[in-house]
């Protein structure tokens, strides 16, 4: 993928790759090779199917994988400096300061014993010189008047907040230290149609009001539609495809990419009937050989079961990993 010269662009991962080692077993290749710009005030979304390396990535970026993961090669650019390279000490001071994550399950991310207000002033504590009560107390209610929660709640604990409410906090404890980019991992998962409406709402305007940088994963390529400027396309730990938004919905150069739009609801072709994308995705542990899509891809051919597509450039950053696209 080339390097643009691009002043804006406030995030720059190359060529980032990440495994997991269980024990006695193979090393399972999560992430392989994945690059992407991010810039200042855009949002980018991330899709694929589950298992595909979202997370894994997002985790990886900001160094913060379970145990057994590990980043094999790469590097994440972040305002000239390559977080790969930084101690841990630098790392910490780098984590909610300036690049920060919405954790996906606000109910299993937020600390049951300990209330909303002291968890959000956690991330204050540990990244801003005060240690007044009361500017802390004043920023908490500010943050939490950010995302329309009462100042009277800043002293409940989790399991009074709906879930809505959980993830406006998991959003308010997010902006706590003015981030330049924040990663929303699936914030959506799991609420209800209105009240995910009223968190894309949210995230929006504050992309608006605080010029935010945001990485959105999702599975859902409505809201990619209505949120995003770019996307990226993963599958089986590798970039399927990566372009503008416009460019993937109306231009997909990918076969997955393809089968992805066609298996969502044209709201323009009410009757049009909507495919599924057979079989699975491809164990990691190694990779099959060939283009990873190839077992599910409908136009296969022989040389996508034999040599690993390459990432290659269809012009205005959109880039596309198929043999298709050189042919």
């Amino acid at each position: 993928m080339a390097v643009l010269n691009d002043k804006n662009v406030i995030l720059d991962v190359r060529n980032l790759s990440i495994d997991y080692r269980p024990l006695d077993q193979a090393p399972v290749q999560a992430v392989r090779n994945v690059s992407f710009q991010l810039r200042q005030g855009e949002v980018m979304g991330l899709v694929g199917e589950s298992g595909c390396g979202k997370t894994t990535l997002m985790l990886g970026l900001m160094r913060l994988l379970p145990a057994g993961g590990r980043i094999v090669t790469g590097q994440v650019n972040f305002m000239g400096r390559d977080l790969m390279q930084l101690s841990e000490p630098e790392m910490n001071g780098v984590r909610w300061k300036n690049i920060s994550m919405i954790f996906q399950g606000a109910m299993n991310a937020l600390n049951p014993v300990h209330t909303v207000g002291d968890q959000i002033a956690e991330a204050l504590l540990l990244h801003t010189p005060t240690r007044e009560k009361a500017v802390l107390d004043a920023r908490v209610l500010e943050l939490l008047d950010l995302v329309g929660i009462a100042a009277s709640r800043k002293d409940q604990y989790p399991h009074q907040y709906s879930g809505g409410m959980r993830q406006r906090a998991m959003i308010a404890m997010a902006l706590a230290c003015n981030p330049q980019v924040v990663i929303a991992d699936e914030p959506t998962t799991a609420l209800d149609v209105m009240i995910q409406a009223q968190i894309l709402e949210l995230l929006s305007n504050l992309r608006r009001e605080l010029g935010l940088a945001i990485i959105f994963v999702t599975h859902d390529l409505g809201v990619v539609a209505e949120m995003c400027d770019a996307v990226l396309v993963m599958y089986g730990g590798v970039t399927a495809e990566l372009a503008d938004v416009d460019t993937i919905y109306n231009e997909p150069a990918h076969p997955y990419t393809q089968e992805l739009l066609r298996a969502f609801p044209d709201l323009t072709r009410p009757g049009e009937k909507l495919t599924a994308i057979p079989g699975y995705p491809p164990r990691l542990d190694p990779p099959p050989p060939g283009c990873r899509f190839a077992p599910r891809c409908p136009k296969v051919f022989e040389r996508c079961t034999q040599e690993e597509p390459m990432l290659h450039e269809l012009g205005d950053g959109h880039v596309a990993s198929c043999h298709l696209v050189t042919t």
